[in-house]
């Protein structure tokens, strides 16, 4: 559902600027206000998957207005199945695979990874890392090309954590930690990066019983600031695993639990692609205020007919596991 919100996220700081001009106008007095805005133009949102030994995934959906719902029931209802959609890929060899993805429909329901819902599916082609992929989507309306590479993995050196006790008194040696501080912890890791310039990363991360994959606020991460270097990160659970968990508080936010079973993708992504999701967490975090600057979305994607917002995704996925003591 991520990508279905993003073109009102396009819209975002229009918005805002104008709502804040009727707000200066309007201050000192009361005024009911309603907006009549126009239709937006119709494109198709579009997701696409590729990664290592997996089959290829693709969401495929109608935009909507900015002020309709965004929840499940509304993103069902937006999903488009009336196009072709096929992937070519040719390897060192100039051997050719090409694959046509097929609806998911009932009794064979729509994917739901990364909190998005996937409709179509391949039968064919499974990601190979240092191979690129053509999308060709032909719809009645509209008529999508798009380039991704699935880039070679990079590699995590290693994984610990801990608990919010220690941090508390490493911070202030006069504090009184909790028994709960101490059940509670933030999970770091080392990457020792590569010499040449230009590695991109979305880092992924869930526990045991859960399905979806998660990211923080910011998934994407370069090497522009310490390209060569060896550097310790903070790994934050991610956000979207809070949407239906009811007994985690605000002040957990971000942190793991002693005994959770965490696994982590960390997978390798080309410059568009974290262009894509760098400029959308920037608008989506607050940077598409009343004086903000209107927000610009990478994307691969061409619409040759109709229009597209969204992207064709490659990642170049590594996996590991980290088991959190019981006694952090």
């Amino acid at each position: 559902m991520e990508l279905q919100i993003l073109n009102r996220v396009l819209g975002y700081s229009m918005r805002w600027i104008f709502c804040g001009g009727l707000l200066l106008l309007g201050s000192g007095c009361e005024r009911n206000i309603d907006l009549n805005l126009p239709p937006p133009q119709a494109r198709l949102v579009v997701y696409g998957v590729v990664e290592p030994d997996s089959l290829i995934k693709v969401s495929l959906s109608r935009n909507s207005a900015y002020f309709d719902p965004v929840d499940l029931n509304s993103v069902l209802n937006l999903l488009d199945y009336s196009a072709i959609i096929t992937v070519e890929s040719t390897d060192s060899n100039g051997v050719s695979e090409r694959d046509t993805l097929q609806p998911l429909l009932f009794p064979q329901l729509p994917i739901i990874q990364y909190w998005t819902v996937f409709n179509y599916q391949g039968q064919r082609i499974r990601g190979r890392h240092g191979r690129s992929y053509r999308l060709r989507i032909v719809h009645p309306e509209h008529e999508i090309i798009g380039e991704t590479t699935v880039p070679a993995p990079s590699r995590i050196d290693s994984l610990w954590v801990r608990s919010r006790a220690f941090l508390q008194k490493q911070a202030n040696p006069a504090s009184q930690p909790t028994a709960r501080d101490s059940q509670l912890v933030q999970l770091f890791y080392r990457y020792r990066d590569p010499q040449a310039l230009g590695d991109h990363v979305r880092v992924f991360s869930r526990i045991q019983n859960e399905d979806q994959w998660s990211t923080a606020f910011n998934s994407v991460y370069d090497d522009q600031f310490f390209n060569g270097q060896s550097l310790d990160f903070v790994l934050p659970r991610g956000k979207e695993a809070y949407l239906f968990n009811d007994s985690s508080t605000f002040d957990e936010f971000g942190l793991f639990r002693a005994g959770d079973t965490i696994q982590i993708k960390w997978a390798s992504i080309d410059r568009t692609n974290f262009l894509f999701w760098s400029g959308l967490a920037q608008a989506t975090g607050g940077s598409g205020g009343p004086f903000g600057a209107q927000p610009v979305v990478t994307t691969n994607l061409r619409a040759l007919r109709g229009g597209v917002l969204g992207l064709w995704a490659g990642y170049g996925s590594v996996h590991y596991t980290f088991r959190v003591p019981e006694r952090p």
